[in-house]
């Protein structure tokens, strides 16, 4: 019977220790299947969070570059309005008519680049945003679309100051030479496709959406 009792015992004994391995073992496997889970859950996550970042980004860039399309196609519209060529009080004294059409003209212009440049403010803080999730890859595609607004605004200046009646013939002719042999920027066609301008404006247009749209899903 003492006999019987003892290995009993130690039957028990080593039971217990077996138990205790086992335990250990689960517990051990189960801190291991939760973190794994946690690191899971965590990546899920940051994916998760970056792609609304994306999102949220993506549209904005989309909604300033349709406002900046707006602008530059009301600049170059060749229907000026009243308001557009309203004369400050300054500017309204001892003038020819050809001089206060001019005046008239060039500070309506004046307003519309004001409007462009309003329009592009704030897609330049947009591309600093941008840096921070997509490298310079949305700079590289507003930087031809920057260019062509760039040389639109070339162009008028030189264009007005060709056309200055204040100004002698030498002066005028200097800048139209620098200008006669270009595309004529100043005003669009108005027809269905475009002129050259519009055209490359709008492929430039199709190419940031063509970038910025699949962040969108």
């Amino acid at each position: 019977m003492s006999i019987c009792l003892a290995i009993t015992d130690a039957d028990w004994s080593l039971t217990k220790d077996v138990f205790a391995v086992v335990g250990t073992l689960v517990s051990a496997a189960g801190v291991g299947l939760a973190f794994y889970i946690g690191l899971a859950g965590l990546a899920t996550w940051r994916k998760q969070l970056r792609g609304t970042a994306n999102h949220k980004l993506a549209r904005k860039a989309l909604i300033e570059l349709y406002r900046f399309r707006e602008a530059i196609e009301r600049a170059r519209s060749p229907v000026m309005l009243s308001a557009e060529l309203d004369l400050s009080p300054d500017d309204d004294v001892d003038l020819s008519f050809r001089e206060e059409s001019y005046l008239r003209k060039y500070g309506g212009f004046q307003k519309r680049f004001d409007a462009v440049f309003a329009a592009r403010a704030p897609i330049e803080a947009t591309l600093l945003e941008s840096e921070a999730l997509w490298d310079k890859e949305l700079h590289a595609l507003f930087k031809p679309i920057f260019k062509l607004q760039h040389d639109f605004k070339v162009y008028v200046e030189f264009w007005f100051m060709a056309s200055d009646p204040r100004e002698d013939d030498d002066y005028k002719k200097a800048h139209w030479d620098a200008i006669k042999d270009k595309p004529k920027l100043i005003y669009d066609n108005m027809s269905e496709e475009g002129d050259e301008f519009r055209q490359s404006f709008n492929r430039c247009v199709v190419a940031i959406e063509q970038y910025l749209k699949p962040k969108l899903a």
